[in-house]
This record gives C-alpha cells, structure tokens and sequence, in this order.
C-alpha cells in the first residue's frame, strides 16, 4: 500500500532538511489501513494494537520541495504480532527504510491476543510474500 507525503514547513530543520522526526509519523500514517483492521471505533480509541519495536534507516537527505511516497507491507504475521516494512521515496530514490513489531493486545488482561484467522485473511493482501 502507498501514500504520499507533502512535507511541510514544519518537518523542516534549521539546516533546511526534512527533520528525521518526521518519518515515524509519515510511517505511522502509512500503518493506518493495519491499524483498522485491528480497531472497531472510527476513532481508533480501541486499538489493540501496540509497538514493541521500531527502527528506522536514514538512507538519504529529504528536500521539502518534493512529495514523499510511503510503501508499507507486512514482513510476517506471527500468533500475536506483525513485522511492518516500510519504504520512502523521494524523487524515485529510496530515502529511507523502516521495519517495526507491532502485537495485538488486550488491555483489560494486560496480555497478548492471538490474530484471527479473519484479520490475517483481511492483511493478506499486505503481505510482501503473499504465499505466506
């Protein structure tokens, strides 16, 4: 799945670079369609998912004259948890890469829930490796 990405005046630093904290929100925003799956408020305030890992790789610099187009899909889906990878390009250059785990909780138990047969077949099509 991809969007794209206006950088604004405010993602931009003193140097006038694109501010590396600006990419987990455009990676977070890439997350929305995985988010819904795992949510039945239009609000989200019943997420059940949480992050547990997050890395990000700087590959090279972001211009703000440009869009940036986010490419997000799932590495794997495991009993309670997802490994997102996450691409941005500018210019048709990879900028930067990200991968992240995230696992579907329970708040009220304080315990990991396993992923139902039904939002694995609704993630598929997310999926790098759809023979998964």
């Amino acid at each position: 799945m991809r969007i794209s990405v206006a950088p604004r005046f405010s993602d931009v630093d003193v140097l006038g670079h694109v501010t590396n904290s600006a990419l987990p929100v455009w990676f977070e925003h890439g997350r929305l369609p995985i988010f819904r799956e795992f949510s039945t408020e239009e609000n989200m305030r019943d997420l059940s998912l949480i992050l547990r890992r997050y890395e990000i790789d700087f590959l090279r610099q972001i211009i703000v004259s440009q869009e940036v187009e986010i490419e997000t899909e799932i590495d794997k889906i495991g009993r309670s948890s997802l490994t997102i990878i996450q691409t941005a390009r500018q210019g048709g250059e990879i900028v930067a890469t990200g991968r992240c785990i995230m696992v579907h909780f329970d708040y009220t138990s304080g315990s990991t829930v396993e992923i139902s047969e039904e939002k694995r077949v609704a993630l598929s099509s997310l999926l790098v490796n759809q023979s998964s």
